[in-house]
């Protein structure tokens, strides 16, 4: 009988201990979310998708892998805005929440381009008793020109990303302040958009410069890297109309 007792419990502890939490510290992941391009998405209507990228996690800026979903609104082809949550995909890793706001700067490079002004802001927090007690906040600010590679009449387009960006990461750590520790992160981001009906597909790829610094006394960073991203959006509403509003225009005014 004790024997039987002694087996139920020890399945019972086991259950619960996988259940919980690992006694560990996870370090926190700063995303670098997709920019989605130099348009609006969606550019008209709502918006939901799903991105796969590359991640920094914790001070010692190591890659890490994380899982967005979002909801997206955009309007009359010149801003959209968007709420996301992410995590990372390593055991004891919370969620954190992204908001992304991009303004439409116009056709500063031909009539076939689109630029736009992006910004993101993410933010994630993990507590474990006197283990970790961490915060992670980062900003990050692009200027994306996308330059289309199709026909504009054509229904379904591909066009090329490029444009510079740069990343701040705050990295706080509330059980001992000497670790806490900002992060500036420079780069060049290039990426391909493709357009079939409601679907929005995205690549993209940042080439950033990771700062060297020390985590308890040992060195990280100090490197060239590239960070990926890949992501969907399924869009309800019609898409950028690439030089469409510039044509109305032109034809109102020979009426």
């Amino acid at each position: 009988m004790n024997t039987r007792v002694s087996i139920v419990s020890t399945v019972l502890a086991a259950v619960w201990c996988g259940a919980c939490e690992p006694a560990a510290r996870v370090a926190l992941p700063s995303p670098f979310p997709l920019t989605y391009g130099g348009t609006p998405i969606p550019a008209n209507g709502i918006g939901t998708g799903l991105e796969f990228g590359d991640a920094l996690r914790g001070q010692e800026r190591e890659r890490a892998e994380v899982l967005t979903a979002l909801l997206a609104g955009g309007i009359d082809d010149r801003a959209s805005a968007s709420f996301a949550g992410y995590s990372g995909r390593e055991n004891g890793d919370h969620s954190g929440q992204i908001w992304r706001l991009k303004l439409r700067l116009g056709d500063l490079f031909g009539r076939r381009s689109s630029t736009s002004l992006h910004f993101a802001y993410a933010t994630m927090k993990r507590s474990s008793d006197t283990l970790q007690n961490d915060r992670l906040r980062t900003a990050d600010v692009a200027l994306p020109t996308e330059f289309l590679l199709t026909d504009p009449a054509e229904p379904n387009k591909a066009s090329l990303v490029i444009g510079p960006r740069l990343t701040y990461e705050q990295y706080t750590d509330f059980l001992d302040q000497r670790q806490s520790k900002p992060a500036l992160y420079p780069g060049l981001l290039g990426g391909l958009h493709f357009n079939v009906w409601i679907v929005h597909l995205y690549a993209e790829a940042t080439l950033l410069h990771v700062p060297k610094d020390l985590f308890r006394g040992q060195p990280y960073g100090g490197r060239v890297t590239v960070m990926p991203s890949i992501g969907a959006v399924l869009q309800i509403g019609p898409s950028y109309s690439w030089g469409g509003k510039a044509k109305t225009s032109a034809a109102v005014a020979r009426r």
